[in-house]
């Protein structure tokens, strides 16, 4: 394995960054590697942290151009600009935090809202949003403005979907580990 990592630092020298500079080339006890896992660990909850900081700062700018502009507007303009600001900000809460709450409402009923729940609160936005702006189509500005909440839904569960894959692989790594420790 040693080898293929010098054979690969030597091809890929110049053409590309490889942040493995810290890992040695000869065999890692198991200190070692429970050190580098967790290297990795920090390394990916850092980088999601930064994600979320910068997608919510995007989303909230957005949502927020899109509240003022419904405020210079009349009619079904001023609704689906409304529309469109909540689907992005469910988009911001389904990029940002994993929901797990019960509200109870007037004492008697109590409404669970999880992260399911926001999603397919914002599918059905969208579907709103594209079926009025599909229908009220005025040129191809609007058109793309009106995209903006299909884009952003599909960013947030991209990285979702990544975030999730570098955990399980995180974990199928600490799983390696302790497999072979004895080997």
């Amino acid at each position: 394995m040693s080898r293929l990592r010098k054979l690969d630092r030597k091809i890929l020298s110049g053409r590309a960054t490889d942040r493995d500079e810290e890992i040695p080339d000869h065999p890692m006890d198991s200190e070692e590697q429970e050190e580098l896992i967790q290297k990795f660990e920090a390394n990916n909850t850092l980088l999601n942290k930064k994600c979320a900081n910068v997608l919510s700062l995007i989303y909230l700018l957005f949502s927020g151009f899109c509240i003022m502009l419904a405020g210079s507007t009349q009619g079904r303009e001023r609704g689906l600009l409304v529309l469109i600001a909540q689907s992005i900000i469910c988009s911001m809460i389904l990029a940002r935090y994993e929901l797990m709450h019960t509200y109870a409402i007037f004492r008697r009923y109590s409404i669970h809202i999880d992260n399911s729940r926001i999603q397919k609160l914002n599918i059905v936005l969208i579907v709103l949003i594209e079926w009025i702006g599909f229908e009220g189509h005025n040129g191809w500005k609007m058109f793309m403005f009106h995209q903006l909440p299909l884009v952003l839904f599909l960013i947030t569960k991209i990285l979702k979907k990544w975030s999730i894959e570098m955990e399980k692989e995180l974990n199928q790594l600490r799983k390696m580990k302790y497999k072979y420790k004895n080997a």
